[in-house]
């Protein structure tokens, strides 16, 4: 496998693990001392929360409060130099919320750039830096199944 298809997959197993509420799967994505970081890019790069190492990874993700999450990526570009890499992934991430008290469902819609700082570990490619920066968002009715 070429390392721009295992960094492809790095990013597709991030996506899937997050929709498939995993939280430890999300961290495995991450080196041990990787960084998540969301940036909100209209507010003039705001940084909205960061977390660093595998376990706060993993506590953030467990908190997410969806019902159901949908990540659907788009092109990725990565520069590799090395056991080191850059790159930028895009992302549209459907996040439904289903109320409990028989309110319309809605679909909190983010569209995401990942600006990402990987490196290569005995375990393969992993996140060093994540930064997800929104571009912007919507938030849409949704008819739950």
């Amino acid at each position: 496998m070429s390392d721009r298809d295992a960094l492809a997959d790095l990013a597709a197993d991030y996506a899937r693990c997050v929709d498939r509420g995993n939280p430890e799967g999300v961290a495995a994505c991450f080196a041990p001392d990787g960084v998540l970081r969301r940036v909100d890019l209209p507010s003039g790069g705001t940084i909205l929360s960061e977390r660093t190492g595998r376990d706060e990874i993993a506590r953030a993700i467990s908190r997410m409060s969806y019902n159901a999450t949908f990540h659907f990526l788009g092109q990725q570009q990565t520069e590799i130099a090395g056991d080191a890499a850059t790159g930028e992934t895009y992302c549209i991430a459907h996040h439904l919320t289903v109320p409990d008290d028989g309110t319309p469902a809605t679909d909190f819609i983010m569209f995401i750039r990942y600006h990402d700082q990987f490196v290569r570990l005995d375990e393969g490619w992993r996140i060093a830096v994540r930064e997800l920066q929104i571009d912007w968002t919507e938030t849409r009715l949704a008819e739950a199944v």
